[in-house]
């Protein structure tokens, strides 16, 4: 498997953001935005972690035996900040 760049990183994160400002306030499964973004589960899974290590998104966990599902979505203070940026754009 080859090796992504962190520039590209950084731009699929601003389009898990994108797709979470779209869909607040709801909550989508991890799975819900790689399909979205054409990615493996696992490696949006990684970029949402670190999306929620700095305090830009939350993660709501739901288990059940041994399988942990993961609604993610994005923080109510983030979101204000977004729409007010854009709207000054």
């Amino acid at each position: 498997m080859s090796n992504i760049s962190q520039i590209k990183k950084e731009r699929l994160k601003e389009e898990i953001l994108r797709i979470a400002y779209e869909n607040h306030p709801a909550f989508l499964y991890t799975y819900q935005i790689a399909e979205q973004l054409i990615r493996d589960d696992e490696f949006i899974l990684n970029l949402l972690k670190e999306l929620k290590n700095n305090d830009l998104i939350t993660c709501l966990e739901e288990s059940g035996g041994r399988n942990i599902k993961r609604k993610w979505g994005l923080k109510k203070e983030v979101y204000e900040k977004y729409k007010e940026l854009s709207s000054s754009v």
